[in-house]
């Protein structure tokens, strides 16, 4: 396996990360890439202490991560900022190092909540419910029923924060009250922060030798920052869990129902309420997991989506109404055709049926094409695996390229255009009309691949079906007046942080109007 030699050893290739990057260009998916061309799809480089093998193509990466000679590659390393200095041992599930904890917590959560069957049962109810609100709000705050918005991102926070906390704790989020907004508002922030720090590309601290890292924790301000966002989060977290616990006590001693003037309404809610992952766990006397593990829980529910699915969602609005007013028509078009041109039917219904085929391609395409994570969050090989001719011994990170895998042009064709049909099997039936079904052998790498992929993926993919189907339902594209500027299409020029770990675009508003069909039902 290659060895790449960078320009400066007494660096040991910190000087990808020193100073800052700035530009796109530099954009540590890009370099790594780069190295690619020179070194091959997967090679070694020094980072600090730490040797890291990368890959760089959708085919090399699903040999390393997926293939049966590659068991070992299911940890993730412990970082110096995030794990230690952060987190102080509560992390997300998708960040916890392999063992008994981490396989507990990703079962449970697994069972109660994130598992397809309750997808189909009880969380489109909720998704549903909150997206409803997240678009009356938007209609609400528009005038002259065109909606010109720079505040998709933050709505689309406040969908996934509801339907996390109903979820998770039983709390009804609304941010149309003010100690809510103040609440969710700083959630938003610090958990933003917080992805920063545990970035793997943007802390070069925890590369440096353990001597020099303690000596530069002395002098930095870094430590007290970290201390302020632990303290923050555990602030939230313990605020819902009492609440989660004074719930499930009124819910037993039958206090509940108190509140409520239809009692067959107090019995619907109280049922919906003890689906949550909080109640199950204090039903349970707490006999299968343990606080931490189902704190990790709650932690992975309101931290894992608040960012992911909103910034796709805003990209994925961005190419449709500022590229490709077409695709959005279509896609119209198609989920009318899927209810038989029942407007209301498509609208109630999209959540619970996912039956338009061309809106699962819309969101695998999102998916792909912007690649929220361009690097994913690294592995850690638990024992020695196989590559080729290469041992890569136990201990050792592997980073993912994400972004060149999802742009590999031998998978991909036209890897920077939005096609959506990239992902459908075209079927013309006995009446001469186009049917399209999903290509199941194509797959993105958006939420990783292989044992540690994110177990939150079909949920995602639900929201943002949801998501893109109701707002496409609602509204249509107004564009931009003559000249105007349209922001680029490129994912990495769009992020205004370009070290980062995730892509977060720069302010922009989408220009969106109420469709005529919605004024005629609102009116009648």
């Amino acid at each position: 396996m290659a060895h790449v030699y960078t320009p400066f050893p007494i660096l040991n290739g910190l000087e990808m990360m020193i100073p800052k990057i700035k530009r796109a260009e530099d954009s540590f998916c890009l370099q790594f890439y780069r190295f690619s061309k020179i070194y091959g799809d997967v090679y070694q480089i020094h980072i600090g202490t730490r040797l890291i093998v990368v890959a760089n193509s959708f085919d090399s990466i699903k040999e390393l991560w997926a293939s049966k000679n590659v068991k070992g590659n299911n940890s993730r390393p412990l970082g110096y900022s995030f794990h230690k200095v952060l987190s102080k041992g509560v992390y997300t599930i998708g960040t916890t190092p392999a063992g008994e904890s981490y396989k507990n917590a990703r079962k449970n959560i697994s069972e109660n909540v994130l598992c397809e069957k309750r997808n189909n049962d009880f969380n489109y109810v909720v998704m549903n419910k909150f997206c409803d609100l997240m678009i009356d709000r938007l209609i609400h705050n528009s005038s002259d029923k065109v909606l010109i918005s720079n505040s998709i991102l933050r709505e689309t926070q406040y969908f996934h924060l509801a339907v996390a906390l109903w979820l998770t704790y039983g709390f009804e989020f609304n941010p149309e009250d003010p100690a809510h907004k103040i609440l969710a508002d700083k959630i938003i922030v610090v958990e933003n922060k917080i992805t920063k720090v545990r970035s793997h590309v943007q802390n070069s601290v925890d590369y440096l030798p353990f001597l020099l890292r303690k000596i530069i924790s002395l002098f930095s301000s870094k430590n007290e920052e970290f201390n302020e966002l632990y303290i923050a989060r555990e602030q939230y977290l313990e605020l819902f869990c009492s609440y989660s616990k004074k719930l499930y006590n009124d819910i037993k001693t039958g206090l509940i129902f108190q509140s409520y003037k239809d009692h067959e309404m107090a019995i619907n809610d109280v049922e919906d309420l003890k689906q949550t992952l909080m109640y199950t766990y204090f039903n349970d006397f707490n006999k299968r997991i343990t606080y931490e593990e189902i704190t990790s829980e709650c932690l992975t529910m309101v931290s894992a989506g608040l960012d992911n699915t909103p910034l796709n969602f805003k990209y994925g609005l961005h190419q449709l109404a500022n590229y490709h007013p077409e695709i959005w028509e279509q896609a119209y078009s198609e989920l009318m055709n899927s209810y038989d041109g029942n407007y209301m039917k498509a609208y109630d219904e999209c959540g619970a049926t996912m039956k338009c085929e061309y809106i699962k391609a819309i969101v695998q395409e999102t998916l792909r094409l912007f690649t929220v994570l361009p690097m994913a969050l690294p592995r850690e090989t638990t024992s020695d695996i196989y590559y080729k001719d290469s041992i890569i011994p136990k201990g050792t990170t592997l980073f993912l390229n994400c972004w060149a895998g999802n742009h590999d042009k031998k998978k991909f064709p036209d890897p920077m255009k939005f096609v959506p049909e990239r992902w459908l099997i075209t079927i013309v039936n006995d009446k001469m009309e186009k049917q399209y079904s999903i290509d199941s052998n194509i797959k993105h790498l958006a939420f990783g691949i292989g044992c540690r992929m994110c177990l939150g993926y079909n949920f995602a993919f639900r929201e943002l079906y949801i998501l893109f189907s109701k707002i496409i339902l609602k509204f249509e594209p107004a564009r931009k007046t003559s000249g105007s500027h349209i922001p680029s299409d490129n994912p990495l020029e769009l992020n205004m942080y370009p070290e980062s770990l995730a892509i977060e675009p720069i302010d922009f508003e989408i220009h969106l109007k109420v469709r005529n069909q919605y004024e005629l039902i609102v009116s009648g």
